[in-house]
C-alpha cells in the first residue's frame, strides 16, 4: 500500500499540480458481508467547516455565501490511457486498507473518513480539492456535474456514489427515510465501490452495490470529471 507519512496539503497541492501522482490498483478483494449488528456503520459523515481544519481557505472548496467554487483537473497531469476517471480509481484502490478515522485530517492520508477519503483521490490523483464532507460533496454534484442521477444503474467509473444513514440491512429498513447525505464513495465498475465506513469494517475497503444495504440507502450519483462549464 501506498504510504505518504505526513505529507502536508499544501506540498501535496504543489507535487499534484506539477507533476501528477497515481495509485498501483491494488485493494481488488470484495470486503467480507455487511452485519446489521455493526455498530462502525451507524457512524456518520462529519460535517466540517472551514475552521474546523486549521488549514487557509484557499486549501479547500468550502461552502461559503457565494456557494461551492468549480474546480477541474490539473492540465499538468497525463491522463491513464487518455482517461481522467482512470487516475482517480487506481488511486482510491491503492489506499486499501487505510485505516478509518472519524474526522480524520483533511491535511495527511494516513487515516480516512469517507469524504476525506474521496476528496484525496481526487486531489492526489488529478489536483482537484473537492469540498471536504459528505453533504457539500453531494451539493457539488447537485450543483455543477453534467452527469448526476438517482439510480445505480447508471454509474461510471471514477463517479462519486451518495448514500443516507444506515438503518440495517433490509430493504424495508429504509422505507420513508430521509435524504440526508451521511456516506460517499468512489464507482470503480463492476457493481463494485471503494470507500472507508468504520473501523469496524476494516477501513477502506471494497464492496458489491446491487443487493446491499448500499442499493437501499443510495441517494445521489454523478461525475465531477463532467461538469457543466459556467
Amino acid at each position: 500500500m501506498l504510504r505518504f507519512g505526513k505529507t502536508t496539503l499544501s506540498t501535496l497541492l504543489a507535487t499534484a499540480l506539477l507533476a501528477g501522482c497515481s495509485g498501483d490498483g491494488r485493494g481488488t478483494i470484495v470486503g467480507a458481508d455487511d452485519r446489521a449488528d455493526d455498530p462502525g456503520l451507524l457512524e456518520h459523515d462529519k460535517e466540517f467547516r472551514q475552521g474546523d481544519l486549521g488549514v487557509e481557505p484557499t486549501g479547500f472548496q468550502a461552502l461559503s455565501a457565494s456557494g461551492l467554487r468549480q474546480v477541474w483537473p490539473s492540465p499538468g497531469l497525463a491522463d491513464r490511457a487518455g482517461v481522467a476517471a482512470s487516475n482517480v480509481v487506481s488511486t482510491a484502490t491503492s489506499y486499501f486498507g487505510t485505516p478509518y478515522e472519524y474526522g480524520s485530517d483533511r491535511n495527511e492520508p494516513s487515516t480516512f473518513d469517507c469524504s476525506d477519503f474521496t476528496r484525496w483521490a481526487y486531489l492526489f490523483a488529478l489536483g482537484m480539492d473537492l469540498p471536504p464532507d459528505s453533504r457539500s460533496q453531494a451539493q457539488y454534484v447537485r450543483q455543477f456535474s453534467a452527469r448526476s442521477y438517482a439510480t445505480l444503474a447508471q454509474a461510471k467509473p471514477g463517479d462519486l456514489l451518495f448514500f443516507r444513514a444506515y438503518r440495517g440491512v433490509a430493504p424495508d429498513a429504509y422505507a420513508g427515510a430521509d435524504d440526508t447525505i451521511a456516506h460517499v464513495g468512489i464507482y470503480i465498475g463492476n457493481d463494485r465501490m471503494v470507500h472507508t465506513a468504520s473501523a469496524q469494517t476494516g477501513g477502506v475497503r471494497i464492496d458489491a452495490l446491487t443487493g446491499s444495504h448500499f442499493e437501499y440507502r443510495f441517494v445521489l450519483g454523478g461525475s465531477v470529471l463532467e461538469q457543466i462549464r459556467k
